[in-house]
């Protein structure tokens, strides 16, 4: 709940601070905001290097699928190459991305046989394309969507590849 009080309060103070609001297809804009997929999701900043190169940084948790007492901790870079379509408000990409991943799930007791806590860390990696769009008079809010195929390790037999679905969305401040 502090991390989401938090993420209100850097947003709001973003949009009211002097900063002005950018196009997402500029270059050296600055976009803050949320990323969600089918293995992290986490509160994003993006920036765009030039027209054509930007990078981004996720931080936040995992969906790993364990229930019950657990916690996980995710921090995500990505390279996003943007392709050049001729529209200010759609911008086409392919992004490649690394990241360090944790998990933490307490152990528990079945029938008096105890299992033991478990804290796991992995290098995660990922690559795919995706969509952003931002309507008419509205150009510095992007939304996105995108698909790929990511996976990554624990180191003790604990695995996952597949197939990642995306979603998020970013405000685009002129630094």
């Amino acid at each position: 709940m502090k991390k989401i009080y938090l993420l209100v309060v850097l947003f709001t103070s973003l949009i009211s601070s002097n900063i002005s609001a950018q196009g997402m297809t500029e270059a050296g804009s600055l976009g803050a905001g949320a990323q969600f997929n089918s293995l992290f999701y986490g509160i994003s900043a993006k920036y765009n290097f030039t027209e054509i190169h930007s990078g981004e940084i996720v931080v936040g948790g995992g969906n790993y699928g364990f229930g019950g007492d657990f916690s996980s901790f995710t921090l995500t870079g990505r390279y996003l190459y943007n392709f050049d379509i001729g529209n200010e408000n759609l911008r086409l990409y392919g992004f490649g991305q690394v990241g360090f991943w944790t998990i933490k799930y307490d152990g528990f007791s079945f029938f008096g046989v105890a299992t033991p806590d478990v804290k796991e860390t992995s290098i995660a990696y990922g690559f795919g394309g995706g969509a952003e769009y931002a309507f008419s008079g509205l150009e510095q809010l992007g939304f996105n969507v995108e698909i790929g195929y990511g996976g990554g390790s624990f180191g003790t037999g604990l695995g996952y590849s597949g197939i990642i679905f995306g979603a998020g969305f970013h405000y685009y401040f002129n630094l």
